[in-house]
This record gives structure tokens, sequence and C-alpha cells, in this order.
């Protein structure tokens, strides 16, 4: 090989010195293969069960036979079941930090081993919660020591019931300003058979009426009832309250175990559900 000449060892020199020059240009600009930004976190329009709940120095399952939910909607929102009570309430989502604001429930009792219990428990641990991480099947919150307090699993929603002869309880009322829960001790239910009527019970009286289905709009008319007159308190008014929402009806939503009567602006009246 022969030697380099001199105006060659120049030029050598010469682009060894730009290179040095680049190098920390280069990596100004990035090019060092750093990996991106992870993407903000965003919870809106997920729903999850809840699997474990921290109790005293350990975790505990699900009580078996109950539900536990969470809704994440747009605008700050959260819902769901407490295992009894539904629940609603708001939050604030900053990178992994979450607030979750004052929330509030319906006031049922629900007999069962623990099952009060349990709510009481999950409704206390969702407002310690301070962060939150997830994965496209998992959620879990930690409290202010870093440890875990609620595991859920994305929600799998059942097979939809069928809006025709479905035996469906109504679980609670939705008013302009609040949700109410049907009075302990009474049961409301509603039944559409395939040829236009609807009966059921209205917690005290038996009532009959028809309705007209076209697609996922609804109207129920000619509503009557017996003429019974049951003693407790609010028994009566409750009746009148459902059967008024009844006639207000103008279309309903199946999600799964769950049917929503809702009024001409979308606005949930009635939501029942298929008792197992």
């Amino acid at each position: 090989m022969e030697p380099l000449k001199k105006g060659q060892k120049i030029t050598l020199i010469t682009v060894l010195a730009g290179l040095m020059v680049l190098i920390p240009f280069l990596l100004a600009a990035g090019c060092t293969g750093n990996p991106p930004e992870p993407a903000e976190m965003n919870l809106d329009g997920t729903r999850w069960t809840l699997q474990e709940y921290a109790y005293e120095a350990t975790s505990r399952h699900v009580l078996e036979g109950t539900t536990v939910t969470l809704l994440f909607s747009e605008g700050g929102s959260i819902s769901g079941s407490a295992g009894c009570n539904h629940y609603f309430g708001s939050y604030e989502l900053e990178g992994d930090t979450i607030t979750i604001g004052q929330v509030g429930q319906t006031a049922m009792y629900c007999m069962g081993a623990g099952v009060m219990e349990q709510e009481s428990r999950y409704l206390s641990l969702l407002s310690d919660a301070v962060s939150v991480t997830a994965t496209n099947d998992t959620l879990s919150f930690a409290d202010s020591h870093g440890f875990t307090i609620l595991s859920f699993a994305r929600f799998v929603p059942p097979a939809p019931e069928s809006f025709v002869g479905t035996n469906w309880t109504l679980n609670s009322f939705y008013t302009e300003n609040a949700v109410s829960s049907v009075i302990s001790g009474t049961t409301i239910t509603a039944v559409f058979d395939n040829e236009g009527r609807v009966t059921g019970s209205a917690g005290c009286n038996h009532y009959f009426g028809s309705y007209i289905l076209d697609g996922d709009s609804l109207l129920i008319s000619t509503v009557g009832s017996t003429k019974m007159n049951c003693p407790g308190w609010g028994i009566m008014e409750q009746e009148a309250t459902y059967l008024e929402s009844l006639s207000k009806a103008a279309g309903f939503r199946i999600n799964g175990k769950c049917m929503s009567l809702v009024d001409a602006n979308g606005r949930t009246l009635l939501l029942y559900i298929v008792e197992s």
C-alpha cells in the first residue's frame, strides 16, 4: 500500500475534525435513538370490573355473586355499580395522577353476607386513589404510599338480553337532579311481549298498557292499573312516579343485562336489570 501523500493527510484530518464538530449537534437534534415520549393516558369510554381490593394488610377478591364496575365517561365523570348501589362522581387525570371527586350513590340495602361492607370499603378506597396504572386489560389504583388498593380487569359485556320477553326488574329512577333506588321491600317489573303489550308490577298495583317499537324508538300508551292502596312510606308516590316515567319513554338501550328507558332527549328515565 502506498503511503498517504501530504495533501491526503490534511484532507483526512479535516474530515475527522468536521465530524467532531457535528456530533454535538446530532446529539442535540435527538439523533441518538432515544425512545419516544409515552402517550398520555386516556381513560374516557373505558369500563372495568373490580377483581381485588385492599383490606387491612392483604387483599380480598370480590364476593362471589357480586359485580363491581367502573366506567370513565367524557367530561371527567365516573359511574358504575358498587355491588349493590349505583354510584357516580367525577375525576381528574394528569399523567398517572388521579383525583376522584365526591362520590354519590343510591340508597338501597342489599341482603347477603358482606355485600354492604364490601361496597363501603370499595367507595372509601376509590376516594383514596392518587395514582393509576393501566394496560389493555388491567387497571389499578394506588394510594399515597404507593400500595395497590384496587385492581380491575377490562369489562367484558355479557350477551345482551332481548327487549321482548325478558322479565325486567327496576333498579333505579332518574330525575333531573338525582338518582333514586327502589324502596326496600318493593319490586317493580316490566315485561314487553311480542304482541305489543307491556305488563308488570308497579310496586303495589299490577299495570298494563300497549307499546309500539321502531328500532330502538319506543312509544308506551294507554297504561292502566289495578286500584289497591298499599301501606308503607312512599310506596304509592313511588308507583305514581314510575308510571309517569314509563309514559315519557321514547326509546331504550340494552347493555348486557341492563336496560335503560330514555326520554326524547336521550336522558335516562328508568334503569332495569335482569335478576339472576
